[in-house]
């Protein structure tokens, strides 16, 4: 090896021992810092002026990060004003809120959101308990995440990290250590776990309620691709938990999103846009996803708790969805697992085509089937098609900007197919992947 070429690599060497030593040290800092973050907590105590009382749960406004992307785009802001104002005219006592305030944490985006509340609420502004989300700790620039934090503080008025006690309910705000999609609760952990022992110690008969913006993993709707690795190890401590959580977009219509097993978790869908899983044709962000926000409005009564489904877009008192699916709560409680997976699969009933005649247009390179709905004792969420009993795909239905809203007439768009003869099936499936016997026939001369 020449001279010239052992200085080259040599001076590599060293080079790439010193961007490992930094990453080292950084992630060293960064944990260090990220734990420090998490401050002691005070637990405050309110009373509302009526024994019954309503808490309302909305998460992922995520709000523009600046004056000009804001004036370019005010969709969430609107979205955020109208639940907002659903909420006052069904006078709430309380809102929480599950994360993801702006787009970016930046102190613009937390301002926009108090001005938001200021705006609806005046000077008679409800209970709020705030949490970050992953989106509050995100900048271009990956060192920022701790001016986020104080940036938040500063326009909330909070710590991302709450104890209240409403009407001797316990409400704990469990927000990320970090911007991480999946791993934000590392640090949080141990926090957590001591705010739970002090509500667990004065809760008998009351559900402990607690705002995380991921759910755990593999629980609620959504939490097999976006829950949070770390925190079913405190969790499953305390049976009496109830976990709201924002984060994964995914609607709230869908009865995954109640989940029940050691403890219960419920996601808040979003203000800003829906999202779904992937798999199917038409997208993980279906046509019209901002069209309807929507969360939780909850009635505390001496005998229950009540959980109402509730779509803003009115902007006015809004509209229950799924009225006749309330989830609810018997007090004094008890975690009886009435709302596991495997205790509502096994009453569910697969759905069904009354009218199986359908038919197909070619519009340009694509196929058009178009069919009647299907039923069922729920909703059908997805309709599955198989061309030519080899090729198979799934196709959302448009469940999620209300039940009562789905069209009549389901219209699928398929890639134009090869010249020939082709034959479709169509199948309908509900939430819990049951399929219907029957299908919808079709078939297709491709000259």
């Amino acid at each position: 090896m020449s001279k010239k070429k052992k200085i080259t690599t040599a001076i590599l060497i060293v080079f790439a021992i010193l961007i490992v030593a930094g990453v080292i040290i950084l992630s060293v800092l960064y944990s260090s810092s990220s734990r420090s973050m998490i401050n002691k907590t005070e637990i405050q105590e309110f009373q509302t002026d009526s024994a019954d009382f309503k808490v309302a749960v909305i998460s992922d406004t995520q709000l523009p990060p600046t004056e000009k992307q804001l004036a370019e785009d005010d969709t969430y802001l609107i979205n955020l004003k109208k639940a907002l104002t659903v909420m006052k005219n069904n006078q709430v006592d309380m809102i929480l809120f599950a994360g993801d305030i702006g787009d970016l944490g930046t102190a613009f985006a937390f301002q926009t959101y108090e001005d938001a509340i200021d705006e609806v609420f005046g000077s008679d502004r409800p209970i709020i308990q705030n949490i970050m989300g992953n989106h509050d700790y995100w900048s271009k620039n990956v060192f920022t995440y701790r001016p986020h934090k104080a940036a938040y503080e500063r326009v909330t008025g909070s710590s991302p990290w709450t104890h209240y006690v409403v009407n001797g309910y316990h409400f704990i705000g469990a927000s990320p250590d970090t911007g991480s999609m999946q791993n934000g609760y590392k640090y949080t952990l141990k926090w957590l776990d001591s705010e739970l022992q002090k509500a667990a110690a004065d809760s008998n008969g009351k559900p402990i309620f607690v705002m995380t913006h991921n759910q755990p993993e593999n629980t609620s709707y959504g939490s097999e691709d976006w829950g949070d690795k770390n925190l079913d190890s405190v969790f499953s401590k305390y049976p009496n938990v109830i976990d709201f959580s924002g984060h994964v977009h995914y609607s709230l219509l869908d009865e995954r999103s109640i989940w029940q097993g050691a403890y219960t978790v419920i996601n808040t869908q979003s203000l800003s846009y829906t999202e779904l899983e992937e798999g199917k044709e038409n997208g993980t962000v279906p046509p019209d996803a901002e069209a309807t926000p929507m969360g939780y409005i909850m009635d505390f009564t001496a005998d229950s708790i009540t959980i109402h489904r509730v779509n803003f877009a009115d902007g006015d008192f809004g509209k229950e969805e799924q009225a006749d699916k309330v989830w609810s709560f018997s007090l004094p409680y008890v975690n009886d697992g009435k709302y596991s997976f495997e205790n509502r699969k096994a009453v569910n009933t697969a759905p069904e085509f009354t009218d199986t005649i359908g038919s197909a247009s070619i519009s340009e390179d694509k196929v058009i089937l178009s069919f009647p709905a299907a039923s069922d004792d729920d909703f059908v969420h997805s309709y599955k098609v198989v061309m030519d009993d080899r090729e198979t795909k799934y196709y959302f239905s448009d469940f999620y900007n209300g039940i009562d809203d789905m069209n009549q007439t389901v219209d699928l768009e398929l890639q134009l197919p090869a010249k020939g003869n082709h034959h479709f099936k169509i199948y309908a499936v509900d939430s819990w992947d049951e399929e219907s016997k029957n299908c919808v026939e079709i078939d297709l001369d491709i000259q």
